[in-house]
């Protein structure tokens, strides 16, 4: 009996560090479809910037693949996560300044330059780049042990031993 206990404790530490990351596993998912669902217009559109959002999608697949391992092997620090949310914002931001431009054509050729699409888009960028900041902000805390949850995994261990 004290072994099936023993073993239930485990697995369940385990889990509850593997969901200190949910909500980067999450937005990971979001950007690797979005990314994915960007490069498919472009690709229609036949344009040869299609192989940013290729490149970002392929980080992405990097880092959910750093997420799998985290259930076997618990670690903080997460630098795949942690690039890949960097670039995003790089090009997040980058396609922000060229809404207004003539480059809008240049990574948007499915979309007419039209005042909704460009609202639209603004405001996708923007919130996008709020949910960077912030995943950014809670692999600092994890990687630190700052984090709400690993403070209730803490008062868990206490209380299981």
């Amino acid at each position: 009996m004290t072994e099936k206990l023993t073993m239930h404790k485990k697995i369940s530490l385990t889990n509850l560090y593997f969901n200190r990351f949910l909500a980067i596993r999450y937005t990971i998912a979001f950007f690797l479809f979005l990314n994915l669902y960007w490069a498919t217009f472009l690709m229609g559109s036949l344009s040869m910037v299609a192989v940013l959002p290729l490149a970002l999608f392929v980080l992405g697949i990097l880092t959910t693949w750093e997420q799998i391992k985290l259930y076997r092997n618990h670690c903080n620090k997460l630098p795949y996560a942690r690039l890949f949310y960097r670039v995003l914002a790089i090009v997040f931001v980058t396609l922000m300044m060229t809404l207004y431009t003539p480059l809008y054509h240049f990574f948007f050729p499915f979309l007419k330059q039209t005042s909704d699409a460009l609202h639209v888009l603004m405001v996708l960028l923007t919130v996008s780049l709020i949910i960077i900041t912030l995943m950014l902000s809670k692999l600092n805390k994890i990687q630190h042990n700052q984090d709400l949850h690993f403070k209730r995994i803490q008062t868990y261990e206490e209380f299981i031993n």
